[in-house]
């Protein structure tokens, strides 16, 4: 070195080569010379755990925000659904006879100063509109639904029919709940539309399925897998084997470029991702956390029972004293109910013709949630068969978030437990929460609005902005990825997949899954105030959900009160009450409300609001983060469950990696491009924010009180989201340190209806 030395230069002569050896393996670590290197330029920007954990501060994020005020605010593109319904208000639409298609009425309406037509950037957007009529070209400024048209209520209704619901016509079990049986022409995109190009070009293998079954598989990576998996067979180099550790380091080199909200990171780049921080974790803030719940009087008696069956003195005695309100349970018992296993203690099991075998499992967690927001796990039962005496249960063997986490990478039979429990909450979460209902609940409400609502109500302009694309989304995801891969890579069969669904759809309580109905049900909270102590501090999505609620149903009451001032004017108004029941009976969702008030309309469309944004948004756009590292999150096991607590006691890593799917590469790549696709990052014309700026420009200059009270109510939603891009960053920077951030529902980040 010239002109200053360095330390490794003091130490003995022996040490500075053995030091910078060291150091410079850690820097340049490289894998397998078989395997395939990624790009450079996918090299280059890869994540690491510092970036993945870092907060910006409060300079970098507040630069970067939605400007305070709404005139301010770039608008890139006018979001499609107000484009949309002001094309109708200004009767610039055709009109179609429904008898011959191929008459057309020229639209009555014109473009005049004053109106929202009168910017620049809105001639170029209606011109490239209509432009997209008639060549079908993909709008450069972000446009993608047709020239909407005006159709009466009786074609509306003879357009969209409910499909047979719970059985087919011919008596046998319908696949999927009420959805639309045939998607209107103008409103079917292709999937090149629904999904990003780049993401569908690159995954259209699997949307087809001619991804090759596991013997099809070839080069450097199958190689590669096939030489460990024969090392260790055959003794030659038992440390060649397969391990978890090769796994991890497959993931730091070769992943998906950065398309979603953590630009490609995963949560398998975290040194931690196995541990019981990073598990807990996940039920608050991670791709499913609305369905952990408070601890029933018999849960804590049954995991009492089986920590003394098991020899646990030491959580025998804890739970004794323990707050029944600081234990929650992630809750998987009902699984063979739920798909039609008539025997509690049936084997869950599923293999395609073209695949391997695969399990699945219905665990059930214990968690408590300490005073200082430490949210611990303390039991997981790994598949419940009907009462935990006939169940295994094993205990963690930290009682306190405190304890030394020295051994818990190779607690093995504590870490095969968590992957019984992330396998039972991959199938429930995207069967579920994320498909049943977000999806498939909001198209039911959407073919029943249309089916009772003339497209100039009140109540149709005000939801169907958050409806893009939904429909066409829908039909694509019942054509091609249930039936054509997640059935392949769970394990219960497809029959079981439909019953699963089905239990799903008509155990829905939409009133009861009101943010804070639903919040309170589950042993939280329902208040701001009530949250702020901080044994709720880690619970990001309780906050923010919660908060983004309060603002959608003040804006949805300031916009209903223009035309529905009092109750009568409510429980008077025909199309709301055809609306409510046709839901109820044809939608087969007897939960949706009867809506005789304001109150009870502003919350049922503040539901049916928040289920195609803030809920979709958060239990869709983390996927890729927590799913794609499939070892952390697989979606079925690859081996039988042990059959007692004496044979999990015994596992070691080889048993844990027999049970993912590490050497099936069809599956792996399967269950980790799945969630890739699915959690493409909304474009800023898609937003909440973007909506609420949209709706203002419309508006800005017109004279009348009404539409100036519409600018207003704009205005103060774009106000209101803005305030809580703040919030949301404070609220993530308080949960304990090392957090992964939780930004996910950041108004800029949360789409505007269910895109994808």
């Amino acid at each position: 070195m010239t002109g200053r030395r360095s330390f490794l230069s003091l130490a003995s002569p022996s040490l500075p080569g053995k030091a910078f050896a060291f150091v410079d393996s850690l820097l340049h670590k490289v894998l397998d010379p078989n395997l395939p290197s990624p790009p450079a330029s996918v090299a280059a920007a890869r994540p690491d755990q510092q970036s993945i954990l870092k907060h910006p501060s409060e300079r970098e994020f507040f630069a970067q925000i939605a400007p305070k005020a709404v005139k301010d605010a770039p608008l890139p593109s006018f979001d499609p659904g107000i484009f949309d319904n002001e094309l109708m208000k200004l009767k610039l639409y055709p009109t179609i006879d429904p008898e011959d298609p191929q008459l057309v009425k020229e639209p009555e309406g014109n473009i005049v100063e004053g109106t929202y037509m009168g910017t620049q950037l809105a001639l170029t957007q209606a011109y490239s509109r209509i432009e997209q009529t008639f060549a079908s070209l993909f709008d450069v400024l972000g446009v993608e639904s047709t020239l909407p048209r005006l159709i009466p209520l009786e074609e509306q209704k003879k357009l969209y029919q409910y499909s047979a619901y719970p059985k087919n016509a011919d008596g046998t079990l319908a696949s999927y709940p009420p959805h639309l049986e045939v998607i209107p022409q103008d409103q079917e995109l292709s999937q090149f539309q629904i999904f990003s190009k780049i993401g569908l070009i690159e995954t259209q293998v699997i949307l087809q399925k001619i991804i090759p079954d596991e013997d099809g598989f070839l080069g450097k990576t199958k190689a590669w897998l096939v030489e460990k998996s024969r090392a260790a067979a055959f003794g030659g180099d038992p440390e060649k084997g397969l391990r978890i550790q090769d796994v991890v380091d497959y993931n730091k080199f070769h992943r998906k470029f950065g398309t979603d909200i953590s630009s490609g990171g995963n949560i398998g780049l975290l040194d931690d991702w196995y541990s019981d921080r990073r598990f807990a974790e996940q039920s608050f803030t991670g791709t499913n956390p609305t369905t952990i719940e408070k601890a029933s009087p018999t849960w804590i008696s049954d995991f009492s029972k089986a920590a003394k069956a098991g020899g646990y003195d030491k959580w025998v005695s804890a739970l004794a004293k323990a707050d029944p309100a600081s234990l929650f349970v992630q809750d998987g018992s009902y699984f063979r109910r739920a798909v039609g296993e008539t025997n509690p203690e049936g084997v869950l099991h599923a293999k395609q013709p073209w695949t391997e075998d695969n399990w699945a499992v219905g665990a059930v967690t214990l968690f408590q949630l300490h005073d200082d927001g430490k949210l611990h796990p303390i039991a997981i039962c790994i598949d419940h068969k009907g009462s935990m005496e006939k169940s295994v249960t094993i205990f963690n063997k930290r009682t306190s978030p405190s304890d030394s986490t020295s051994g818990e990478k190779d607690d093995w039979p504590w870490r095969y437990a968590k992957t019984c429990a992330q396998v039972t909450d991959w199938v429930r979460h995207e069967l579920t929460v994320h498909l049943c209902l977000s999806h498939l609940v909001e198209e039911a409400i959407i073919v029943g609005v249309n089916r009772t609502v003339p497209m100039t109500h009140p109540v149709y302009r005000l939801l169907s902005p958050h409806w893009y694309k939904t429909l066409s989304l829908n039909a694509a995801a019942r054509a091609t990825l249930v039936p054509q891969v997640v059935v392949d890579i769970v394990g219960i069969t497809p029959e079981q997949c439909f019953r699963f669904l089905h239990d799903a759809y008509d155990r829905y309580d939409f009133v009861g899954s009101y943010v804070p109905n639903d919040l309170q049900r589950r042993g939280f909270p329902s208040t701001q105030e009530g949250l702020k102590p901080s044994r709720y501090k880690n619970y990001g999505y309780a906050k923010n959900v919660l908060a983004v609620w309060t603002t959608l149903r003040a804006y949805v009451k300031s916009m209903l009160v223009l035309d529905f001032p009092t109750d009568e004017s409510v429980a008077n108004d025909q199309y709301i009450q055809d609306w409510a029941k046709e839901v109820q009976v044809s939608g087969h969702m007897p939960s949706f409300p009867e809506i005789k008030t304001l109150d009870a309309l502003v919350d049922a469309a503040t539901m049916c609001i928040h289920i195609a944004a803030p809920y979709h948004s958060a239990v869709n756009y983390l996927q890729n983060f927590y799913q794609a590292f499939v070892a952390s999150k697989p979606p079925s096991l690859c081996s039988l469950s042990p059959a007692t607590l004496e044979q999990l006691k015994a596992y070691r890593e080889p048993d844990l990696v027999a049970a993912l799917p590490i050497n099936r590469q069809r599956q792996w790549l399967l269950s980790a491009q799945v969630p890739w696709l699915l959690s493409f990052k909304v474009d800023d014309d898609r937003s909440l924010l973007n909506y609420a700026a949209s709706q203002w420009n419309v508006y800005k200059y017109k004279t009348s009180p009404k539409e100036q009270s519409v600018r207003d109510n704009s205005q103060a939603l774009y106000t209101s989201l803005q305030a809580l891009q703040k919030v949301f960053y404070y609220n993530s920077a308080s949960m304990d340190k090392g957090s992964v951030p939780y930004m996910v529902l950041d108004p800029g980040l949360t789409a505007v209806s269910i895109l994808i």
